[in-house]
């Protein structure tokens, strides 16, 4: 018995000051009397005296050994001392029944000690626990100083515990005073600590009370937890039931899972019957993926066995990940056997990965060394970028060293990929240092670009230096615009700088991403920087990626520029892009702007596709047009007669 007592109360302490299921804030009134009298079916206590004459009580077997009364300094002494020594049982069973005990009187002087204490770790449990004893007389009292006393992490637990103690005596009181809070997470809280505390005795009326708040704070959702977890372990078919009645939205969402993982936990088969027989649609496809993930992790093998159970398809393929992934934790070398049985295609291969995945967070070696042997192919490429993602997390030159390993062909590639990019965050030079000694070709080339784009992330001029001293000009020209671009991003005037020590495809590349960039903060700067490309691929290139951001946000600003511009190849291409951006909006000034550029295939198949809009717009008008302008005939009778 005690020892059991004993796990309980370390699973509290723990729980609670790590933030629980999800944020929840509150103790259970369980867990609230197994601390402060965790043996009460023992012997009835017997009184003992403060130095105010205030009764405080002992166990039968501590009253036989007192030789006097204890005085609230001796009793503050004993919870201190019992504080100090977290891992003595009998002191929390002592701290226990002397807090149950107490005269609500007492607690007061108590508290005020406790709060001189250094924080330790089982502080606030014990304020926490003399807050609530205090709660259980004086409500008022007890939030007064719950609110104003101790850290702001203490006032978080205490006030919790005051309005639960509360609530069970007075839900509606306790209600009341916690709606009358400010909008925020201490009105959240509060609220949800009565809600739970009635859920405990009576769901249906904590639901009830639930339902009658106001629409407003955060996360409310979370308070459906305390309700139909209680109602679903007392009655699982009649909290089943209510959840149905519940409007749709995100407490019938959160109500729905509570009921379906509850139930799957104490009773799969019946779970999973009741989930399979809700009528089509999303809380039918929601409730049977929670219920299979729950059972698995109780039973995978009956879970897995329910699937036939299900229509082939997308919900029956996540349903089987999801049991493959809780068996995974317990027995991958199990749960790898049961996804070869499972039928070939899309579903099985997630199953099998996701498999994989779970397992390399419990044994990554293990994992590695299965992956090494399967077959190459889509399923080990797929499972060696998800062991090597596991493997670079714990250590990265484990993880290169059996990436090393795997056959040269693309489950290397795709392993070392996550390797490269994790080690690149930390030390991008070793990382590049190890790409260009280890691998070759293109392969070499998608490392580097994904080292220098994480590098120039960090520290743009040590990337640069690092690309420009490239021996090899072709991996020169695939980092450089990458790293350009990442400096566009927040300088594109730097970065226009960098990229004129470019020539070829490599500037082009990088021109267009710091235009891109830059025509959305200074359309001004970043036109005349473009103006001052000579004519060829670059310029043309990025006087098309110019137009076609600057006539989407500023249409007559980009037309001013393009009437500034003499003629060439670069303005036709500007242009062309303006014309296409402008035949939806205004096609009339469309065929006008077509018919300046000066290429005349260019012109004729622009002038052509203007006409085309003007004449959905505008058929009288445009169909004048077209009968007089310089278009080849052919053109005009595909406009004007398409039928033929």
């Amino acid at each position: 018995m005690k020892r059991a007592v004993l796990a309980v109360v370390l699973g509290v302490i723990i729980s609670f000051l790590a933030g629980f299921i999800a944020g929840r804030q509150t103790m259970t009134r369980r867990e609230l009397s197994l601390l402060r009298n965790p043996l009460s079916l023992g012997n009835r206590p017997a009184k003992v005296h403060s130095s105010d004459s205030q009764p405080v009580s002992l166990s039968g077997a501590e009253a036989a050994e007192s030789t006097g009364p204890l005085t609230t300094e001796a009793l503050i002494a004993k919870l201190k001392a019992a504080m100090m020594q977290p891992s003595d049982r009998r002191g929390y069973l002592e701290a226990s029944r002397l807090i149950d005990s107490l005269d609500p009187s007492q607690i007061r002087p108590i508290l005020d000690s406790f709060q001189g204490v250094p924080n330790q770790r089982e502080k606030p449990l014990y304020l926490a626990l003399l807050i609530s004893h205090w709660a259980e007389f004086q409500p008022q009292a007890a939030l007064d100083y719950a609110q104003s006393n101790g850290s702001a992490a203490d006032r978080k637990m205490t006030v919790v515990a005051a309005v639960r103690s509360w609530a069970e005596k007075d839900a509606d009181a306790a209600r009341a005073w916690a709606q009358q809070l400010p909008p925020g997470q201490d009105r959240d809280r509060a609220l949800q600590a009565v809600v739970s505390s009635l859920a405990e005795t009576d769901p249906s009326a904590a639901l009830g009370i639930l339902q009658n708040l106001p629409a407003t704070g955060s996360g409310q959702q979370s308070y459906y937890w305390p309700i139909f977890s209680r109602w679903t372990t007392n009655d699982p078919v009649a909290a089943a039931q209510r959840v149905a009645l519940l409007p749709p939205g995100a407490g019938h969402d959160a109500a729905l899972q509570i009921v379906a993982s509850t139930w799957a936990n104490t009773d799969g088969e019946a779970a999973f019957s009741w989930a399979n027989g809700l009528p089509a649609g999303t809380s039918h496809d929601t409730a049977v993926q929670t219920v299979l993930s729950a059972w698995a992790s109780q039973n995978p093998e009956r879970a897995a066995g329910s699937l036939t159970a299900l229509p082939i398809g997308p919900a029956r393929d996540r349903a089987a990940a999801n049991i493959a992934r809780q068996w995974a934790q317990n027995d991958p070398q199990a749960a790898l056997d049961w996804t070869k049985q499972l039928p070939t295609g899309e579903g099985q291969q997630r199953a099998v990965q996701t498999v994989l995945s779970s397992w390399a967070q419990i044994d990554p070696q293990a994992a590695g060394t299965y992956v090494a042997g399967l077959p190459a192919g889509q399923t080990q490429e797929q499972a060696a970028q998800s062991i090597a993602r596991q493997l670079a997390t714990a250590d990265i030159q484990t993880a290169l060293t059996w990436a090393q390993k795997l056959p040269e062909g693309a489950a290397r590639t795709n392993a070392l990929n996550p390797i490269i990019a994790q080690w690149s965050e930390s030390d991008p030079a070793a990382a590049a240092e190890y790409a260009l000694t280890n691998s070759n070709g293109d392969a070499q080339r998608n490392l580097l670009a994904n080292i220098s784009r994480e590098w120039a992330q960090t520290d743009p001029q040590a990337a640069l230096n690092w690309a420009q001293d490239l021996g090899d000009s072709a991996a020169r020209g695939a980092v450089l615009p990458n790293i350009i671009s990442v400096v566009a991003e927040n300088d594109p005037a730097k970065a226009a700088q960098m990229s004129s020590r470019l020539s070829g495809e490599a500037q082009t590349v990088a021109a267009n991403s710091v235009i891109s960039q830059w025509v959305s903060s200074d359309p001004a700067a970043a036109s005349a920087w473009a103006a001052s490309f000579p004519e060829g691929q670059t310029r043309e290139q990025v006087f098309e990626t110019l137009i076609n951001s600057w006539s989407k946000n500023d249409p007559a600003a980009a037309a001013n520029w393009l009437a500034s511009l003499g003629s060439g190849p670069s303005r036709d291409q500007a242009v062309s892009a303006f014309t296409t951006r402008m035949s939806a909006s205004d096609p009339q000034s469309a065929v006008q702007w077509a018919a300046t550029i000066g290429d005349e295939t260019l012109r004729n198949s622009q002038l052509e596709a203007s006409a085309r809009a003007w004449l959905k717009a505008d058929p009288r008008n445009a169909s004048t047009w077209i009968t007089s302008s310089s278009l080849p005939e052919e053109a005009k009778t595909r406009l004007l007669n398409p039928s033929g």
